[in-house]
């Protein structure tokens, strides 16, 4: 081994000039998670807290205090906090004081990277309340220790919370995501009240449906008429709607119109994230009936659900409700759809058999049908409306006959089982048989709807029109139709009109004669 030679440090008595070393630039964090903590713990107190330690301490020189007060487990959704850190990047900040590791973050690696990051910037992180610094050996330890504890505090709150929120779930005492729900509003006491205005709406949207209009035609009516769909919640916050198809078919398939509570349709998937996911079976789900009072009557609600069904099975081309005529007017020769034809500047547009227009399609159809003037289908409407008189009779034994053999059996069959389901308690082929019954009465009351449509034009017609009721609670399919029919001026029908065409009639049969065939099941013929 070399030899070592030690080399003393020099003594010296001289003492060196004072020099005056920079204050530390220190920040502040504080969070609290809600409006209703102890004074001590409050967001203002902690501010004043970190003012008076930073500013009492002649070496510190206070930065700034940043503050959020929203709660959260993911830094990310804190804005302060973020803004801290990016001074702390910049050098603007040498040292962070915050009062418990709770309070700067519930997220173990959150915590650990936020401590890292600062500490490579040369930057100490002190929690006043435990008393750790970490630039201190050790420190980082006892915050991963601290933070995962504080995390599984916040796993257990989250869960506790989840466990009380399917306890109210069981008995029926919440109902979440009414604020943006347009035609009710939330009491005090957390129960649904109908807003007038916002459900008269309502009403006409599902009353549209049923006339047979499409969803985007729905929307783009309520858009050209300049329908106001914003509604203002109880807390004074206006929320804007602009009509498209999505809101439509937002609002008719909805259970709450109906005066049902479908519970816990959306669950959070994790905690640290808040990841909502829709509930499709992962989560139990509560079906809650009768919870408050409906905008449309459940006959109402389960006829415009199996629409919706029967549009989806059958839908062909959406384009078709552009034109009220389009796919209602069809070759009485071989059954295809006519299409419109533009006609050149002052001349009549035609409809022609599609079997011409596109023989690539239809190869192998062999038509003699000859096209017609668009304005002599108008004048043939026109003709049917005012002949309807003609069927009344026959109108009205189809209703009678539909209520007692079809609806009135019906309600007492499902009246019947659902006695047998309560003494006998769940039965699957009960309950199957109570699916089909509900299927059956919604094709009988939607045929009803057509009927007492037409009875009612006819009414018109011979000068009966009927006085709209006022919009009010909506109980019964008597009352919906009552509030939601067209108003029509007494006399015989002078003008043409679409809503009509879509509302009533089904198709037109183009071929010698014309025949002009009612959703009602009647049908008027004319001459070409």
């Amino acid at each position: 081994m070399g030899k070592v030679t030690v080399i003393e440090a020099k003594k010296t008595n001289i003492a060196p000039e004072a020099e005056e070393r920079p204050k530390k630039r220190v920040a502040a964090y504080c969070r609290v998670s809600t409006d209703h903590e102890d004074q001590e713990t409050s967001f203002e107190g902690q501010q004043k807290h970190f003012t008076t330690l930073i500013n009492g301490n002649p070496d510190w020189e206070l930065v700034g205090i940043y503050a959020d007060e929203e709660s959260g487990t993911s830094v990310y959704k804190r804005d302060d906090f973020l803004r801290m850190i990016s001074d702390c990047e910049n050098g603007l900040v040498d040292l962070v004081l915050t009062k418990s590791i709770s309070r700067f973050a519930r997220n173990t690696v959150d915590a650990i990277q936020t401590i890292r990051k600062l500490k490579a910037f040369g930057i100490p992180i002190i929690f006043t309340k435990e008393g750790i610094n970490t630039m201190d050996s050790g420190g980082e330890v006892l915050v991963t220790i601290l933070a995962s504890l504080a995390q599984q505090e916040s796993a257990s709150i989250s869960q506790n919370v989840q466990i009380g929120v399917r306890y109210h779930y069981q008995e029926g005492k919440v109902c979440s995501g009414v604020h943006r729900l347009l035609g009710y509003n939330r009491t005090p006491d957390g129960k649904l009240e109908i807003v007038p205005r916002e459900a008269e709406i309502v009403r006409r949207i599902f009353r549209d449906f049923l006339d047979g209009y499409s969803t985007k035609a729905i929307a783009k009516r309520l858009r050209e008429e300049g329908v106001d769909g914003s509604k203002t919640t109880v807390t004074g916050i206006k929320i804007e709607r602009n009509w498209n198809y999505e809101n439509i078919e937002y609002i008719l398939k909805n259970e709450k119109y109906s005066g049902d509570l479908l519970l816990q349709k959306y669950y959070t998937v994790d905690y640290l994230t808040k990841k909502v996911a829709k509930n499709n079976g992962e989560r139990t789900q509560y079906y809650l009936e009768n919870a408050h009072p409906p905008i449309v009557p459940k006959e109402i609600f389960t006829q415009v659900a199996a629409e919706r069904e029967r549009r989806r099975k059958n839908w062909k081309d959406q384009k078709c409700y552009d034109n009220e005529l389009a796919g209602r007017v069809v070759c009485g020769d071989c059954g295809t759809a006519y299409q419109r034809v533009k006609a050149a500047k002052g001349c009549a547009d035609m409809w022609r058999c599609g079997s011409k227009r596109q023989r690539e399609k239809h190869a192998d159809v062999v038509c003699n049908s000859r096209g017609i003037r668009e304005d002599r289908l108008h004048e043939i409407v026109i003709e049917a409306f005012n002949r309807l008189p003609e069927v009344k009779a026959e109108l009205t034994r189809l209703d009678e006959r539909l209520r007692w053999a079809g609806i009135d059996k019906a309600d007492a069959l499902l009246k019947e089982i659902d006695a047998r389901i309560l003494a006998e308690g769940e039965n699957e082929e009960l309950e199957q048989q109570m699916r089909e019954i509900i299927e059956r009465r919604a094709v009988y009351a939607d045929k009803a709807v057509h009927i007492r449509n037409l009875l009612e034009r006819i009414d018109a017609i011979e000068g009966k029109a009927v006085k709209k009721e006022e919009a009010g609670d909506c109980t019964t399919g008597d009352t919906f139709f009552a509030m939601t029919r067209k108003e029509y001026a007494p006399g015989p029908v002078t003008e043409y009109d679409r809503d009509d065409v879509m509302r009533m009639i089904e198709k037109i049969v183009v071929g010698d004669v014309i025949e002009v065939v009612f959703k009602a099941g009647v049908s008027l013929k004319f001459d070409r």
